[in-house]
């Protein structure tokens, strides 16, 4: 009967952002891991159906990566999320700019109030990108910011992680 929902799961199609369970017979499931408790996997297969599945039948876990969305396809329109994620006060937009590791970390760091002050200090400044260069999986903007009458340029470092471009500490 196990075999035979596995089956079925298979021919419902995968679910978005997905894993791809392969059993030791080769037999596929596509669905989410829920969790991992004392030997066994906890699984959301791409029907709806649960389904736990001890790890010692398991041969292999494959995990689908969502598609690079657009607004992330070059260093530019990186930065220009993040800088219209700060106009608006959209926390959960900005900490999407950052690469993955560390988006936990400026989550903590960021508490709203200090977010609203960080708003309130770059109204009124302008941004301009000078330069940009990308080397492989890396790539370096040099951004100029300028307020009133002060200006400076900094550096801003970002990595390419699932094809999109995301910033870096």
């Amino acid at each position: 009967m196990k075999s035979f929902a596995l089956l079925l799961t298979l021919a419902c199609g995968s679910a978005a952002h997905a894993e791809v369970i392969q059993l030791l017979d080769n037999t596929q499931v596509s669905g989410k891991i829920l969790h991992y408790y004392d030997g066994i996997f906890g699984i959301e297969a791409a029907g709806g159906e649960k389904l736990d599945i001890p790890a010692n039948k398991i041969k292999s876990i494959t995990f689908k990566l969502p598609p690079a969305r657009a607004e992330f396809a070059t260093p530019e329109k990186t930065f220009a999320r993040y800088r219209d994620a700060i106009t608006k006060g959209d926390v959960t937009k900005l900490l999407d700019c950052y690469g993955l590791m560390y988006q936990g970390m400026l989550a903590q760091q960021l508490q709203p109030d200090e977010f609203a002050k960080m708003k309130k200090e770059l109204e009124g400044t302008k941004f301009e990108i000078k330069s940009s260069k990308i080397s492989g999986q890396t790539a370096v903007i040099k951004v100029q910011r300028t307020k009133a009458e002060d200006s400076e340029t900094a550096e801003i470092h970002m990595v390419l992680e699932n094809g999109e471009w995301k910033m870096t500490p």
